[in-house]
Protein backbone atom coordinates (compact mmCIF):
# COMPACT_ATOMS: atom_id res chain seq x y z
CA UNK A 1 0.00 0.00 0.00
CA UNK A 2 1.55 3.78 -0.88
CA UNK A 3 -0.46 6.39 1.01
CA UNK A 4 -0.94 10.28 -0.68
CA UNK A 5 -0.86 12.99 2.08
CA UNK A 6 -3.11 15.76 1.21
CA UNK A 7 -2.60 19.30 2.61
CA UNK A 8 -3.41 22.72 2.25
CA UNK A 9 -6.34 24.58 0.01
CA UNK A 10 -7.95 23.23 -3.00
CA UNK A 11 -5.05 24.23 -5.46
CA UNK A 12 -2.74 21.77 -3.63
CA UNK A 13 -5.24 19.23 -3.22
CA UNK A 14 -5.48 19.36 -6.74
CA UNK A 15 -1.86 18.98 -7.39
CA UNK A 16 -2.22 15.79 -4.45
CA UNK A 17 -4.96 14.24 -6.21
CA UNK A 18 -3.70 14.71 -9.39
CA UNK A 19 -0.54 13.04 -8.43
CA UNK A 20 -2.29 10.26 -6.54
CA UNK A 21 -3.64 8.84 -10.33
CA UNK A 22 -0.87 9.11 -11.94
CA UNK A 23 0.40 6.84 -9.31
CA UNK A 24 -2.68 4.06 -10.42
CA UNK A 25 -2.61 5.20 -13.95
CA UNK A 26 0.38 5.63 -15.22
CA UNK A 27 2.30 3.66 -12.60
CA UNK A 28 -0.25 0.72 -12.10
CA UNK A 29 0.05 1.18 -8.02
CA UNK A 30 -2.67 -0.69 -7.60
CA UNK A 31 -3.72 0.27 -3.96
CA UNK A 32 -3.00 3.63 -3.07
CA UNK A 33 -4.80 5.63 -0.52
CA UNK A 34 -5.38 9.33 0.50
CA UNK A 35 -4.82 10.38 4.02
CA UNK A 36 -6.90 13.57 4.95
CA UNK A 37 -5.74 13.45 8.69
CA UNK A 38 -3.99 16.91 7.95
CA UNK A 39 -7.48 18.40 8.50
CA UNK A 40 -8.28 17.21 11.57
CA UNK A 41 -6.04 19.50 13.08
CA UNK A 42 -7.23 22.48 11.07
CA UNK A 43 -11.40 22.48 11.57
CA UNK A 44 -11.17 26.41 12.24
CA UNK A 45 -9.73 26.82 8.76
CA UNK A 46 -12.59 26.97 6.48
CA UNK A 47 -10.35 28.16 2.98
CA UNK A 48 -8.38 24.70 3.78
CA UNK A 49 -11.13 21.98 4.47
CA UNK A 50 -11.02 19.16 1.70
CA UNK A 51 -13.25 20.74 -0.86
CA UNK A 52 -12.08 18.37 -3.42
CA UNK A 53 -14.42 16.23 -1.84
CA UNK A 54 -17.12 18.14 -3.99
CA UNK A 55 -15.98 16.41 -7.48
CA UNK A 56 -15.93 13.48 -8.93
CA UNK A 57 -12.58 11.94 -7.45
CA UNK A 58 -11.68 8.49 -7.12
CA UNK A 59 -9.72 7.25 -4.48
CA UNK A 60 -10.06 5.44 -0.78
CA UNK A 61 -8.94 7.15 2.10
CA UNK A 62 -6.41 5.43 4.36
CA UNK A 63 -7.97 4.34 7.78
CA UNK A 64 -6.94 5.66 11.13
CA UNK A 65 -5.35 1.92 12.19
CA UNK A 66 -3.38 1.86 9.43
CA UNK A 67 -1.69 5.26 10.26
CA UNK A 68 -1.11 4.14 13.47
CA UNK A 69 0.88 1.16 11.94
CA UNK A 70 2.99 3.02 9.62
CA UNK A 71 3.75 5.73 11.64
CA UNK A 72 7.02 6.37 14.44
CA UNK A 73 5.36 9.09 16.13
CA UNK A 74 1.69 10.36 16.17
CA UNK A 75 1.02 13.84 13.60
CA UNK A 76 -1.72 15.86 15.50
CA UNK A 77 -1.50 19.45 17.28
CA UNK A 78 -1.75 22.20 14.33
CA UNK A 79 0.09 21.66 11.20
CA UNK A 80 1.78 25.43 10.73
CA UNK A 81 3.51 24.97 14.00
CA UNK A 82 7.00 24.24 14.91
CA UNK A 83 5.83 21.00 17.40
CA UNK A 84 3.87 19.86 14.63
CA UNK A 85 6.61 20.62 11.26
CA UNK A 86 9.62 18.85 14.51
CA UNK A 87 7.19 15.81 14.55
CA UNK A 88 7.46 15.57 10.66
CA UNK A 89 10.99 15.75 10.50
CA UNK A 90 11.47 13.70 13.27
CA UNK A 91 9.56 10.91 11.29
CA UNK A 92 11.57 11.69 8.14
CA UNK A 93 14.44 10.44 9.54
CA UNK A 94 13.43 7.86 11.99
CA UNK A 95 10.79 6.30 9.31
CA UNK A 96 12.93 4.96 6.18
CA UNK A 97 8.99 4.31 4.09
CA UNK A 98 8.20 7.91 4.65
CA UNK A 99 9.22 10.09 2.02
CA UNK A 100 9.10 14.31 2.38
CA UNK A 101 9.57 17.07 -0.41
CA UNK A 102 12.08 19.05 -0.38
CA UNK A 103 11.65 21.21 -3.40
CA UNK A 104 8.87 21.74 -5.84
CA UNK A 105 10.85 20.32 -8.89
CA UNK A 106 9.63 17.32 -10.71
CA UNK A 107 10.92 13.79 -9.75
CA UNK A 108 11.32 10.30 -11.18
CA UNK A 109 8.16 8.75 -9.98
CA UNK A 110 9.80 5.18 -10.10
CA UNK A 111 12.86 5.95 -7.77
CA UNK A 112 10.09 6.73 -5.34
CA UNK A 113 8.47 3.09 -5.20
CA UNK A 114 10.69 2.02 -2.52
CA UNK A 115 8.71 4.81 0.05
CA UNK A 116 4.98 3.99 1.41
CA UNK A 117 4.21 7.32 2.50
CA UNK A 118 4.26 10.48 0.50
CA UNK A 119 4.20 13.70 1.54
CA UNK A 120 4.72 16.77 -0.71
CA UNK A 121 2.98 19.36 -2.84
CA UNK A 122 3.77 17.66 -6.03
CA UNK A 123 3.61 20.21 -7.96
CA UNK A 124 4.17 19.76 -11.75
CA UNK A 125 2.11 19.51 -14.79
CA UNK A 126 4.65 16.98 -15.45
CA UNK A 127 3.13 13.81 -13.29
CA UNK A 128 -0.30 14.56 -14.86
CA UNK A 129 1.42 14.03 -18.70
CA UNK A 130 -0.97 11.33 -20.46
CA UNK A 131 -4.06 11.16 -18.81
CA UNK A 132 -4.66 14.73 -18.88
CA UNK A 133 -8.24 13.76 -20.19
CA UNK A 134 -8.90 11.24 -17.22
CA UNK A 135 -8.25 14.60 -14.96
CA UNK A 136 -10.11 16.86 -16.60
CA UNK A 137 -13.14 14.29 -16.29
CA UNK A 138 -13.14 13.29 -12.80
CA UNK A 139 -12.29 17.66 -11.40
CA UNK A 140 -15.81 18.34 -12.27
CA UNK A 141 -18.29 18.56 -9.70
CA UNK A 142 -20.56 15.70 -7.90
CA UNK A 143 -23.84 18.14 -7.95
CA UNK A 144 -25.03 21.07 -10.33
CA UNK A 145 -23.90 24.64 -10.43
CA UNK A 146 -26.40 26.33 -8.73
CA UNK A 147 -28.48 28.60 -10.74
CA UNK A 148 -26.55 31.80 -10.44
CA UNK A 149 -23.70 30.06 -11.41
CA UNK A 150 -24.75 28.51 -14.18
CA UNK A 151 -25.97 31.92 -15.51
CA UNK A 152 -22.37 33.55 -15.03
CA UNK A 153 -20.66 30.34 -16.74
CA UNK A 154 -22.88 30.62 -19.78
CA UNK A 155 -22.61 34.51 -20.27
CA UNK A 156 -19.22 33.83 -20.48
CA UNK A 157 -19.12 30.92 -22.78
CA UNK A 158 -20.44 33.60 -25.20
CA UNK A 159 -17.75 36.11 -24.76
CA UNK A 160 -13.86 36.21 -24.94
CA UNK A 161 -13.23 36.11 -21.74
CA UNK A 162 -9.83 36.30 -20.17
CA UNK A 163 -9.50 36.15 -15.91
CA UNK A 164 -7.19 37.22 -13.85
CA UNK A 165 -6.20 36.06 -10.31
CA UNK A 166 -4.89 38.39 -7.66
CA UNK A 167 -3.81 36.96 -5.09
CA UNK A 168 -3.26 39.20 -1.89
CA UNK A 169 -4.94 38.51 1.72
CA UNK A 170 -2.63 35.07 2.81
CA UNK A 171 0.29 35.94 0.68
CA UNK A 172 1.32 38.84 2.67
CA UNK A 173 0.01 38.58 6.12
CA UNK A 174 3.59 37.71 7.63
CA UNK A 175 7.08 38.11 6.83
CA UNK A 176 7.72 34.37 6.04
CA UNK A 177 4.57 34.48 3.46
CA UNK A 178 6.69 37.44 2.11
CA UNK A 179 9.26 36.60 1.45
CA UNK A 180 8.26 33.12 -0.21
CA UNK A 181 5.46 34.47 -2.27
CA UNK A 182 6.68 37.73 -3.00
CA UNK A 183 4.08 40.42 -4.27
CA UNK A 184 3.98 40.58 -8.13
CA UNK A 185 4.21 44.18 -9.15
CA UNK A 186 1.01 45.69 -10.66
CA UNK A 187 3.17 46.27 -13.96
CA UNK A 188 2.94 42.28 -14.30
CA UNK A 189 -0.51 42.88 -14.74
CA UNK A 190 -1.00 45.62 -16.95
CA UNK A 191 1.95 44.29 -19.63
CA UNK A 192 -0.16 41.21 -19.47
CA UNK A 193 -3.50 42.72 -20.31
CA UNK A 194 -1.88 44.66 -22.97
CA UNK A 195 -0.63 41.57 -24.16
CA UNK A 196 -4.33 39.74 -23.94
CA UNK A 197 -5.51 43.03 -26.03
CA UNK A 198 -3.29 42.84 -28.79
CA UNK A 199 -4.03 38.93 -29.30
CA UNK A 200 -7.83 38.61 -28.18
CA UNK A 201 -10.80 40.39 -29.99
CA UNK A 202 -12.76 42.29 -28.00
CA UNK A 203 -11.78 41.03 -24.57
CA UNK A 204 -13.71 40.64 -21.56
CA UNK A 205 -11.30 40.97 -18.44
CA UNK A 206 -12.84 38.71 -15.18
CA UNK A 207 -10.97 40.06 -11.94
CA UNK A 208 -10.59 37.23 -9.21
CA UNK A 209 -9.01 38.43 -6.00
CA UNK A 210 -9.25 37.51 -2.38
CA UNK A 211 -8.88 41.51 -1.29
CA UNK A 212 -10.75 42.99 -4.84
CA UNK A 213 -11.36 45.84 -2.92
CA UNK A 214 -7.08 46.99 -3.05
CA UNK A 215 -7.46 45.89 -6.35
CA UNK A 216 -10.58 48.65 -7.36
CA UNK A 217 -8.86 51.06 -5.37
CA UNK A 218 -5.10 50.71 -6.59
CA UNK A 219 -5.06 48.85 -9.55
CA UNK A 220 -6.53 51.28 -12.85
CA UNK A 221 -8.01 49.25 -15.83
CA UNK A 222 -8.09 50.67 -19.71
CA UNK A 223 -10.06 47.95 -20.61
CA UNK A 224 -14.19 45.85 -20.04
CA UNK A 225 -13.20 44.48 -16.26
CA UNK A 226 -15.79 42.76 -14.22
CA UNK A 227 -15.27 42.19 -10.56
CA UNK A 228 -15.55 38.60 -9.09
CA UNK A 229 -16.79 40.28 -5.54
CA UNK A 230 -19.40 39.83 -3.56
CA UNK A 231 -22.38 40.71 -5.41
CA UNK A 232 -21.19 37.58 -7.55
CA UNK A 233 -19.14 35.68 -5.46
CA UNK A 234 -20.01 31.97 -5.43
CA UNK A 235 -18.31 28.88 -3.26
CA UNK A 236 -14.53 28.61 -4.47
CA UNK A 237 -15.74 25.52 -5.88
CA UNK A 238 -18.02 26.86 -8.38
CA UNK A 239 -15.38 29.84 -9.09
CA UNK A 240 -12.96 26.90 -10.08
CA UNK A 241 -15.54 26.21 -12.91
CA UNK A 242 -16.56 30.11 -13.41
CA UNK A 243 -12.37 30.43 -13.91
CA UNK A 244 -12.49 27.38 -16.53
CA UNK A 245 -15.28 29.01 -18.46
CA UNK A 246 -13.29 31.72 -19.66
CA UNK A 247 -10.90 31.43 -23.11
CA UNK A 248 -7.64 32.93 -21.47
CA UNK A 249 -6.20 33.26 -18.16
CA UNK A 250 -3.45 35.41 -16.38
CA UNK A 251 -2.39 34.17 -13.10
CA UNK A 252 -0.79 34.97 -10.04
CA UNK A 253 1.78 32.16 -8.20
CA UNK A 254 -1.28 30.45 -6.81
CA UNK A 255 -2.12 26.91 -7.31
CA UNK A 256 -5.93 28.11 -6.84
CA UNK A 257 -5.36 29.93 -10.32
CA UNK A 258 -3.07 27.56 -12.12
CA UNK A 259 -5.87 25.55 -12.23
CA UNK A 260 -8.43 27.51 -12.99
CA UNK A 261 -5.97 28.24 -15.97
CA UNK A 262 -4.87 24.69 -16.96
CA UNK A 263 -8.93 23.70 -16.70
CA UNK A 264 -9.63 25.68 -19.44
CA UNK A 265 -10.71 23.66 -22.78
CA UNK A 266 -9.89 26.36 -25.18
CA UNK A 267 -7.12 24.90 -27.51
CA UNK A 268 -5.79 28.38 -28.02
CA UNK A 269 -6.05 29.66 -24.82
CA UNK A 270 -3.49 32.13 -24.04
CA UNK A 271 -1.87 31.77 -20.71
CA UNK A 272 0.48 34.15 -18.62
CA UNK A 273 1.89 33.56 -15.29
CA UNK A 274 4.67 35.39 -13.73
CA UNK A 275 8.25 34.41 -14.65
CA UNK A 276 9.39 33.76 -11.00
CA UNK A 277 7.29 31.37 -9.32
CA UNK A 278 8.94 32.14 -6.10
CA UNK A 279 9.78 35.00 -5.12
CA UNK A 280 13.03 33.19 -3.04
CA UNK A 281 13.26 31.33 -5.84
CA UNK A 282 13.22 28.10 -4.89
CA UNK A 283 13.24 25.76 -7.51
CA UNK A 284 9.63 24.11 -9.22
CA UNK A 285 8.14 23.02 -12.31
CA UNK A 286 4.88 24.29 -12.81
CA UNK A 287 4.36 26.32 -15.41
CA UNK A 288 3.59 24.15 -19.02
CA UNK A 289 5.62 24.82 -21.49
CA UNK A 290 2.77 26.24 -23.61
CA UNK A 291 2.14 29.56 -21.56
CA UNK A 292 3.80 32.47 -21.45
CA UNK A 293 6.41 33.86 -18.57
CA UNK A 294 6.27 37.30 -18.10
Amino acid sequence: MKIVKFKGGLGNQLFQYSFLRALQLKYKCDNVKADFSYYTNVKNDSVRIPRILKLNVKFNLVTEHELSNFFFIKHTGNPMSLVYKSRIIFEKMLNRKYYFEMNREYRNVKKMFKYDYLDGYWQSWRYMNGIEHIIRKELTLKKDFSERTEVIIDGIKNQNAVFIGIRRGDYLSTSRNRKHFGNLNIDYYYKSIEFMKKHVENPIFYIFSNDIDWVKQNMKFDCNVIFRDDEYQTSDVEELFIMQACKHAIIVNSTFYWWGAWLINNVDKIVIAPKKWFADEKPIDIIPDSWIKM
